[in-house]
């Protein structure tokens, strides 16, 4: 992805190739989905309809099977067939008669019961005689050649599972079910065999399913789950989960629940569906082949190829359509930009109906506003910093003159001996030294205290009361920047309105130490005097005084909001002034605080 987008990319294309592919992907899924769900919904609905008519074929078997062992019975309990094989025959006329009355019964059932190939007696009741009539009268040594006789021991009456089958037309399959006949004394006569062609069986059922058309496969299962006859051919491979050599493995997949109900024969997939075990009887099962249920969902798969083109292909212009409707605010602004970067700056964005356009429309034109304002104001700028560097340049040796004239003055004193005169004059050229000849907006913390010692000294002179001044602060502070000039105001504000009509001595504090404010160093500069004090509805914040007017401002300007001036009067009777201030021990720090408030100001808009 990164390497496609690897030079600029228009937005409109992105927007058309992002809306053609994920409305391609949507319909993919939705294809994806209607496909499965109607699939899966089609092969529900042919295995409902398939188990439906399977479960009606499976009762009909049933019933038929129940017909076929009514038979059974009503041969086992004949009276005159049990009364016959109840003696043997003494000669062979009685054997004659006695064996021709008996296949006259078997014959009278053949007539009226269709579907039955034949019915045959097994018994050693006549003995060494020969029946006359043929495949009818057979001995048990034949049964158990067959294989069958041993189960007569668990069970009087069973069904025989398809079979091979000697008949005039050659060999045959049948399916055959046997009973015992049993004398009123609880004797065994013999065996009735009831012999039916497998195909007689399935067309008695339904001749579609052995229609040539008819690609099913089926197979009939007792009650107990043994195998009795399909119409799968003998030389196809099956396999079922595992190879089926047997047609009686298919036991197991009714029997077993884990085995899969779906496979191949010869080759081809068939799915499995078998009727419900509702009777004593038989069940059918049927195998269908996959493309039945698969038919109907070709038809739908063209159907959902055909649909899904035609949409992917009107959702083309559509999407041109929608980007075009959604860049063109976008192209319009690149346009105004522009037409900025050439110097213009009335252009103009106009309104939209999209709420995020109309807003980076509004912005747009507040920001050409503001830069055609600021440029205004930045050249204006530019010229009263011309202005101000030509009156610098005269005022640069107004301050050098005073300097000079203050030191004549101060020497010319000590020459006459006016000390007092001497001294003011001296202290006042240190109070200019330090507060004009410095032309960085910072001072440490001693230079401040010096400035401040200077106009105590001054005024020292000029009052008349005495003043008594100390400083209080570590050594380790003395290297600390703080912004100049701002002790003097406050010592001004002291000794000219606290103590002017008072006679008594001045007592005037300044403390420096360092704390703690909200996690971060600070300075505290605390100036405590004992005059008269502020007035009781004093607010520092709407001072009208210049000089503590200029502090406070001063402090938000070079410090920030959160620092500044409090004043509150102590218990003893002494006002406290407190200096709040960042806590700056080099120049590094200086650079940081400022290139912090810069920050700030910008983020403000200011």
């Amino acid at each position: 992805m990164r390497k496609l987008f690897k030079y600029p990319t228009k937005l409109f294309t992105l927007m058309v190739l992002c809306f053609i592919g994920f409305n391609v992907i949507l319909l993919l899924l939705s294809a994806g989905l209607f496909y499965s769900t109607y699939s899966d919904l089609a092969y529900r609905e042919i295995r409902e309809t398939k188990k439906e008519l399977l479960e009606e074929t499976s009762q009909k078997l049933s019933n038929y099977v129940s017909g076929i062992q009514d038979t059974a019975r009503f041969l086992v309990t004949n009276e005159l067939i049990r009364s016959h094989l109840a003696d043997s025959p003494v000669s062979f006329y009685d054997f004659y008669s006695k064996s021709k009355s008996i296949y006259e019964e078997f014959q009278k059932l053949l007539s009226v019961k269709t579907g039955i190939h034949s019915i045959e007696l097994y018994s050693d009741w006549h003995g060494s005689y020969l029946p006359v009539q043929d495949r009818f009268l057979y001995r048990y040594e034949d049964a158990e050649a067959q294989g069958w006789l041993e189960r007569m021991n668990k069970a009087d009456g069973f069904w025989i599972a398809s079979h091979s089958y000697d008949s005039a037309g050659g060999q045959t399959e049948m399916v055959s079910y046997v009973q015992r006949i049993i004398s009123n004394r609880g004797q065994s006569l013999g065996i009735v065999k009831i012999n039916i062609p497998d195909r007689m069986l399935f067309n008695t059922l339904s001749k579609r399913l052995l229609s040539p058309n008819n690609e099913d496969y089926y197979v009939i299962m007792d009650s107990t789950g043994n195998y009795i006859s399909s119409t799968l051919p003998p030389d196809f491979p099956i396999r079922f989960g595992a190879d089926i050599e047997r047609k009686e493995d298919f036991a197991k997949l009714l029997g077993d629940a884990s085995l899969p109900m779906n496979g191949e024969i010869d080759g081809r997939k068939y799915n499995l569906i078998a009727s419900d075990k509702n009777s004593e009887y038989w069940r059918l099962m049927q195998l269908i082949p996959r493309d039945v249920f698969l038919e109907s969902g070709r038809e739908i798969r063209q159907l959902s190829f055909w649909l899904l083109a035609a949409l992917i292909l009107l959702s083309v212009p559509i999407a041109f359509w929608i980007s075009k409707k959604l860049t063109s605010p976008i192209y319009r602004i690149v346009d105004g930009m522009h037409t900025l970067e050439k110097g213009d700056f009335n252009v103009r964005m106009g309104a939209s109906s999209i709420q995020e356009y109309m807003y980076l429309s509004t912005h747009f034109n507040r920001m050409v506003l503001r830069l055609k304002q600021l440029i205004g104001r930045l050249n204006k700028e530019h010229r009263d910093r011309r202005e101000a560097e030509l009156r610098l340049l005269h005022a640069q040796i107004k301050p050098h003159f005073l300097y000079n004239t203050l030191d004549m003055i101060h020497w010319r004193a000590m020459d006459y001996k006016a000390h007092e005169i001497s001294q003011m004059v001296h202290q006042l050229s240190r109070l200019f030294r330090i507060g004009l000849s410095n032309d960085k907006w910072y001072v440490t913390v001693k230079d401040e205290l010096d400035h401040a010692r200077c106009y105590i000294a001054i005024q020292k002179f000029r009052q008349n009361f005495d003043i008594v001044y100390s400083e209080h602060a570590e050594p380790d502070l003395f290297a600390c920047l703080i912004p100049k000039i701002v002790i003097q105001p406050f010592l001004e504000n002291a000794v000219i309105h606290g103590f002017g009509s008072r006679a008594d001595c001045a007592v005037i504090e300044v403390h420096v130490e360092a704390e703690q404010t909200d996690g971060f160093p600070s300075l505290l500069i605390s100036i405590l005097d004992n005059g008269v004090g502020f007035p009781p509805d004093f607010d520092i914040g709407n001072a009208k005084g210049i000089g503590i007017r200029n502090v406070i401002d001063r402090i938000h300007l070079y410090c920030g909001r959160s620092y500044g001036v409090e004043i509150d009067r102590l218990d003893s009777g002494q006002t406290r002034v407190s200096l709040r201030l960042p806590l700056i021990r080099d120049e590094e720090e200086l650079n940081q605080l400022t290139r912090s408030l810069a920050d700030e100001y910008d983020s403000l808009g200011g």
